[in-house]
């Protein structure tokens, strides 16, 4: 009996408990330890953009976890990569060693001057060090079609395949129990950061099209809290806070609808958006509404699981929001329908299988050199 194929995973991006990078990798693990393959993780504890350690501490992380990979690096068949700028010496060993590299991509190299604006002045380093990674690498995966072009054109190879984000069914899904809060609400999860639209939904609550019945509650922490604990003098803004992400399908369950209602800042969603949210939201059975943004908005149109409004549009979003709350059949419909696409289409055992495919191939080539 042959042994198990084995998979180093790389993030420099540190995972920790409530954000999405963290369910991100855990399911991505999952999934492929379900598809056969023995998947070892090798992470940070010192990098992220939530965390407040020195550069010198971050940069001695760095080195810590691709030395201790190197060591090991002739023990797996192949290194699949959370990009990041820092992997570039990792994935020069791994190609010398002949050991495939893959990337997963989800954003442009010009991001890091988004979530990190004192740093755009060295755009060009950081864009030659990805650069140099993605040429090299024997597979990127990109989660949405837009990042896969520019992942085309920026790496100079047509290497590169669409692997979304997705939803843990089992967890996440229509039946179960509800979350005990009173009254009809709308919910956020996610981290308060200016480009998921906290200032549009709390302007969008103050709108007179907004329903006085209806409540905002607000799952999450980040830089913009203070806003959000300031705006809980209306009575209809509930802050939960950051809560264990085994709670989350509850209050998603008991929602009128979910938002998702991310912004184009600096242009950073130009290529599109594939966000956690919405494929959880989606799979518990509630009606989206959403930005019109690349990706995300094809998903909704095509599953017909939402309703979409502008960018930075209060009005838009108590408008929707005043439409669902009209019509809760209407609403159940938009629910159904994408819980259905998400169980067929956007598990992460679906998912899955797509990185196994695309790495059992790679590893194959390798073994017939």
């Amino acid at each position: 009996m042959s042994r198990p194929r084995r998979l180093a995973y790389l993030s420099l991006e540190t995972p920790r408990p409530g954000q999405a990078s963290q369910t991100h990798i855990a399911e991505i693990i999952a999934s492929l330890r379900a598809c056969g393959w023995d998947v070892e993780l090798f992470a940070t504890t010192q990098g992220g953009a939530s965390t407040r350690s020195s550069f010198l501490r971050r940069l001695l992380d760095y080195a810590r976890v691709q030395i201790r990979l190197a060591r090991r690096l002739g023990e797996f068949d192949a290194v699949f990569v959370r990009s990041h700028f820092m992997a570039l010496p990792l994935a020069v060993l791994a190609r010398w060693r002949t050991v495939p590299v893959v990337h997963e991509i989800n954003g442009t190299a010009a991001d890091i001057g988004v979530t990190y604006p004192a740093l755009k002045p060295l755009a060009p380093v950081f864009s030659w060090l990805y650069r140099v990674q993605y040429r090299s690498a024997a597979h990127l995966i990109a989660v949405t079609a837009g990042l896969a072009d520019w992942a085309r054109r920026f790496a100079g190879h047509d290497r590169v395949s669409i692997v979304s984000n997705g939803a843990n069914t089992q967890l996440f899904r229509p039946d179960g129990a509800q979350a005990g809060i009173a009254d009809r609400y709308v919910v956020f999860v996610g981290g308060l950061v200016a480009w998921h639209g906290i200032d549009t939904m709390l302007a969008a609550l103050a709108d007179p099209a907004w329903p006085a019945d209806v409540k905002l509650v607000i799952v999450g922490d980040g830089i913009e809290r203070d806003k959000v604990a300031a705006a809980t003098r209306d009575p209809r803004l509930l802050w939960l806070g950051r809560k264990p992400y085994d709670d989350i399908p509850a209050i998603l369950r008991g929602a009128l609808a979910a938002l998702c209602v991310i912004e184009d800042q600096d242009g950073r969603s130009a290529t599109g958006v594939a966000p956690l949210k919405l494929f959880e939201a989606m799979a518990c059975g509630v009606p989206v509404i959403a930005t019109d943004l690349p990706f995300q908005a094809e998903i909704i149109r095509g599953a017909e699981a939402g309703i979409l409004v502008p960018t930075a549009a209060p009005s838009s979003i108590a408008a929707a929001v005043h439409a669902l709350a009209a019509d809760p059949e209407h609403a159940l419909a938009l629910g159904r329908r994408g819980a259905a696409y998400v169980e067929n289409e956007a598990s992460w055992r679906q998912r899955g299988r797509e990185i196994d495919s695309v790495l059992r191939s790679l590893v194959s080539r390798v073994g017939t050199k």
